[in-house]
């Protein structure tokens, strides 16, 4: 029996993460900053243990003793040095499995994280990666999903203000690689079960590929309203972010992925390896979609 510690708290990810490998008999123990979580951590059956990820003895102390660990860098939307978080929480981690020589780890990383600098937010996964990469002995298998169908709810109050939805990217033949949460958690319980990798590898994860305008043309049938993708300047693209209350570290970041997306930088590693799709299609997301709408 190995001893699982699980990062990402009771999320869309971890959750089914964390189920199916107390199903299968596992020991697992799952990192939450959320106090009130801990009986939903409990009721899962698993335990629950409080800190701060950015915390370094913290985090020391939560990977003592694990065979496996599953780390991923929370989004940080409350910081207003979105890159120095990044890199502390990813300090503290590679830190961490270093000094208690753990031997297995799986990471979310990011389409993107091929490049290293120019993809905002990604950036800091791909430093993350390298940390990890220069472990001794560390067999480590980095996630790396595509853009997430969840960041298209982003477009709700948009649709529903403007009648219109977007981006500083779109309005191109160019088909955007979209993966779902589900789908991300599957991949990862395969590699956190089977544990059959060795030294550092990454394993791209793909549900669909859908441009823009195919994108609102589900949606929009979905919710019952016509609307178009508007691809937004640069400039446009940061305003909208700051006065959405976000801080100016991570408008910077997001506008510059955008970029990497619009120029296609982001996906060129990914088309590369051409992984096999995941089950989760655009159609299926957008029942998701209308509920969310309609709420």
């Amino acid at each position: 029996m190995k001893n699982y510690v699980i990062t990402g708290s009771i999320g869309h990810i971890s959750k089914p993460i964390a189920e199916n490998l107390i199903k299968a008999g596992k020991n697992v123990t799952i990192i939450t900053s959320d106090a009130n979580k801990i009986k939903q951590i409990e009721a899962l059956g698993a335990k629950a243990l409080t800190g701060s990820l950015e915390d370094a003895e913290f985090v020391k102390d939560a990977f003592k003793k694990a065979d496996v660990v599953y780390t991923m860098i929370p989004p940080l939307m409350n910081t207003s040095d979105l890159r120095g978080s990044q890199l502390k929480i990813a300090t503290n981690y590679a830190a961490s499995i270093r000094v208690n020589k753990i031997p297995y780890v799986v990471t979310l990383s990011s389409i993107g994280a091929h490049l290293g600098n120019g993809c905002g937010p990604v950036d800091s996964l791909a430093a993350y990666e390298k940390m990890l990469n220069k472990i001794p002995a560390l067999n480590v298998k980095h996630l790396r999903p595509s853009y997430f169908f969840y960041n298209l709810f982003n477009q709700i109050d948009l649709i529903k203000n403007m009648g219109i939805a977007g981006g500083n990217f779109g309005n191109s033949d160019a088909k955007l690689p979209l993966v779902h949460t589900n789908d991300i958690a599957a991949t990862a319980i395969d590699e956190l079960l089977h544990l059959n990798f060795n030294g550092s590898s990454f394993r791209y994860i793909v549900s669909d590929f859908r441009t823009t305008e195919e994108i609102v043309q589900v949606l929009g049938k979905a919710i019952g309203k016509d609307f178009s993708w508007v691809e937004f300047t640069d400039e446009q693209q940061k305003e909208g972010l700051l006065n959405a209350g976000l801080s100016a570290s991570h408008a910077d970041a997001f506008t510059e992925m955008g970029i990497a997306v619009r120029t296609g930088k982001m996906f060129e590693d990914l088309y590369n390896h051409q992984p096999s799709l995941s089950p989760t299609k655009l159609e299926n997301f957008a029942n998701e979609f209308t509920l969310a709408y309609n709420s």
